[in-house]
């Protein structure tokens, strides 16, 4: 059955480019490896990557919506995207959500093109677990992580020594294939990385014992990192030039830490604002009082007036977490919640009964039922 490329990004024929951008972002974003580890979530995101690279070039979505899937045959040729077609670059969907080359790098070979270079080093996405202070102060974490890097015995070269290697002879050192065929469209010219010697242009003949030819090996690394003052759960942090290690000297990935911050006992926060509850006895209620609350700067005075309810919430302005761009701060909210008293001496008793005689509630909810005629006798 044929593809239907629209289905699959979820959007209807007559989508705009925009359209078809956005659907594709939160599509790779869903379905990412990195971050989807449900089975056959990788699948669908080469689906949907495939769909964008056809439906997001304007020449190619037109060739689709008049031939399908076999436009796909003609993209060399000419009037079908032009000479040596070439499926996009799509790095800068990545980086829009937080991600670099090195996560589009891994799926890109399946799209045409070629590699015309050794590939940046692939990115390492790590779940750094803050505790509310950590992110609400900034702190420094140092964590452990698997790092790809360069061969310290044959410096990345993959080879036991200098004349370990070869030029390959399927692409003459380039690293780049070329295949060009003549069909009743005109001659159709095709390229892509070298199968031969993957893009390298050499071809390893005695291999370093170390990497076994690679020119990478596997190494535990412990880095620091520093946590900024208001972080919060979903953001994240980007360490440049510190993932893995790129092919024959190109530039190292990144590492991105995703934050996630462990919930409080006494403090919930919403963005740079934070709440929290506190107990009122009846007697701080009904005659007002000045009680200590927590803050996240330590104890301050909350003053309580006369006949305050329960559930009244208090603002405290400038109480709350810092910004992360700019020197301000949120504020902090206090809900008082009144206790009512579960055990009583016989003088409180006595106090209490004779505050209610004064107080009259009992007379307002009798007259309650005065307002309904007829209905109770």
């Amino acid at each position: 059955m044929a593809k239907d490329y629209y289905a699959t990004l979820g959007v209807s024929r007559g989508a705009t480019q925009e359209d078809i951008k956005k659907a594709y972002k939160d599509l790779a974003k869903k379905y990412h490896p990195d971050l989807n580890k449900d089975k056959g979530a990788e699948d669908k995101f080469k689906e949907v990557q495939h769909a964008y690279s056809i439906l997001g070039d304007e020449q190619k979505r037109r060739n689709y919506d008049q031939f399908g899937e076999q436009s796909e045959r003609f993209q060399g040729a000419s009037g079908f995207g032009g000479e040596g077609a070439d499926f996009g670059d799509f790095s800068d969907i990545f980086e829009s959500f937080g991600f670099g080359r090195g996560f589009s790098d891994i799926f890109g070979n399946q799209f045409g093109g070629g590699r015309r270079g050794p590939s940046r080093g692939e990115d390492i996405a790590v779940r750094l677990n803050l505790e509310f202070e950590e992110a609400a102060f900034g702190a420094k974490k140092e964590i452990e992580i698997d790092v790809i890097v360069e061969c310290e015995v044959c410096k990345g070269s993959g080879a036991k020594s200098s004349s370990g290697k070869k030029t390959c002879e399927q692409c003459g050192g380039s690293g780049v294939e070329r295949q060009t065929r003549r069909t009743f469209l005109g001659v159709i010219q095709t390229q892509g990385t070298c199968r031969k010697c993957r893009g390298a242009g050499e071809i390893i003949t005695d291999p370093c014992k170390e990497c076994g030819g690679s020119g990478k090996v596997h190494r535990k690394k412990k880095i620091t990192i520093t946590i900024p003052e208001g972080i919060d759960t979903g953001q994240h942090l980007r360490l440049a030039g510190q993932g893995h290690s790129g092919e024959h000297g190109a530039a190292r990935g990144d590492i991105i830490a995703v934050i996630f911050v462990e919930p409080h006992t006494i403090f919930r926060r919403d963005e740079e604002d934070i709440y929290m509850e506190a107990p009122l006895s009846f007697g701080e209620a009904a005659l007002g009082a000045t009680i200590e609350v927590p803050t996240l700067k330590g104890k301050a005075k909350l003053k309580i007036p006369a006949g305050t309810q329960s559930g009244t919430i208090f603002r405290m302005a400038d109480k709350g977490i810092k910004f992360l761009e700019r020197n301000e701060y949120g504020d902090q909210y206090v809900k008082v919640i009144v206790k009512t008293p579960e055990k009583l001496s016989k003088r409180e008793k006595e106090l209490l009964e004779k505050l209610a005689k004064e107080e009259g509630i009992a007379k307002e909810r009798k007259d309650f039922f005065g307002k309904f005629k007829g209905l109770f006798g």
